[in-house]
């Protein structure tokens, strides 16, 4: 025979006995146990996090928590949805990092206890984006007119999977005979998943001459 209690309070002791019951009376009750239900992690929270790595930090069980070698959940999305075990010792901090993660990527990251007989807390979730780093990507010239004294080129921005972060402009050079000259081009309205298709057209130059135009995202 077995009874399930629901909506117990998490992190708190119960005491429990039982006693059998029939038509002459009760009987005497039986050896009082004691269960303590698994608490919820508190205070999850990122203490470092970089172009390639996230470290996530919460408390760990107080020490009146005393089943047997718990150990917390963390998942993100560079894992496929495999849970990563990290042991918990009472009264002290815990901690995680996830490294190899994609540059300028949003994570999810959930944390969750589960005791040595497998009760699993409900989880905690935070979300942190990593940081960016120099583009991976290259530009790709789209198009070109020459005209006598102008030059009109077109671009696209490096792949999104290249970009490492918001491109917020171009450095564009051309060399003529042996002179290099180079301008910066704000992106106007710069976000992340933007298709960027620019175009920049260099007046002022000289008629029959041949430049060389080389471009890189910033």
């Amino acid at each position: 025979t077995e009874l399930k209690l629901d909506n117990l309070m998490t992190g708190m002791t119960y005491s429990f006995t039982v006693a059998a019951i029939n038509s002459n009376g009760t009987g005497s009750d039986a050896a009082m146990v004691m269960f303590t239900t698994i608490p919820d992690i508190q205070n999850l929270r990122v203490s470092e996090v970089t172009s390639s790595m996230i470290n996530v930090t919460w408390d760990a069980p107080p020490n009146s928590y005393t089943v047997d070698a718990p150990y917390a959940e963390a998942t993100d999305s560079s894992t496929e949805g495999v849970p990563v075990r990290t042991p918990v010792r009472a009264g002290t901090l815990t901690w995680h990092k996830f490294s190899s993660c994609d540059s300028f990527r949003e994570y999810k990251v959930f944390v969750r206890l589960v005791s040595a007989g497998g009760d699993k807390s409900s989880n905690r979730t935070i979300t942190v984006r990593t940081l960016g780093k120099a583009p991976t990507g290259m530009p790709a010239f789209a198009s070109s007119v020459a005209e006598k004294r102008s030059i009109f080129i077109g671009w696209s921005a490096p792949d999104l999977w290249k970009r490492n972060g918001i491109i917020t402009h171009y450095i564009i050079e051309w060399e003529e005979t042996g002179n290099l000259t180079t301008l910066n081009y704000s992106v106007p309205n710069p976000t992340f998943n933007t298709t960027n298709r620019l175009s920049y057209n260099f007046t002022g130059m000289r008629p029959f001459t041949t430049y060389n135009f080389r471009i890189a995202a910033v």
